[in-house]
């Protein structure tokens, strides 16, 4: 029972700990959240970061050139820039989802941009798939 006040009154063995020390009786942490964090925590995270954004921009870049009417294609053959274009959106895409992917399972980087950019690579690589399936005619009935 004296244990009990002394802990409570701050002059237990619990008093000195610190948020995130392991408490002496169990293996179990005191402060068991973990908050995700804004920037990417290791070198893969930063790579899918970086991908992410060549993949977005490019594609945005892609989309004004043809609401603008600067660039037409009616297949692959017809623009080779754009074919370029497309084929390394795709391919920093899928690197993006990868890296990220890997980042978060394997390096355990849970933040917010990693998990994002992993999201962003994942959806544009199956949109820029889905448009070579259009144009290779593979979804026409």
């Amino acid at each position: 029972m004296l244990a009990i006040y002394r802990e409570l009154e701050g002059r237990g063995p619990r008093a000195g700990q610190a948020l995130g020390e392991v408490d002496a009786v169990s293996t179990a942490p005191l402060h068991t959240h973990h908050s995700m964090r804004w920037p990417p925590e290791t070198r893969l995270g930063t790579w899918a970061l970086s991908l992410s954004g060549v993949a977005l921009g490019g594609t945005i870049a892609l989309a004004v050139a043809f609401s603008a009417g600067l660039e037409s294609a009616e297949s692959f053959s017809d623009n080779w820039v754009l074919t370029a274009a497309g084929v390394g959106i795709l391919v920093s895409a899928a690197a993006s989802a990868v890296t990220g992917l890997m980042a978060v399972i394997r390096r355990h980087d849970h933040s917010w941009s990693v998990v994002s950019a992993a999201g962003v690579g994942v959806l544009l690589t199956a949109v820029s798939l889905q448009q070579v399936a259009e144009g290779l005619g593979w979804l026409s009935g």
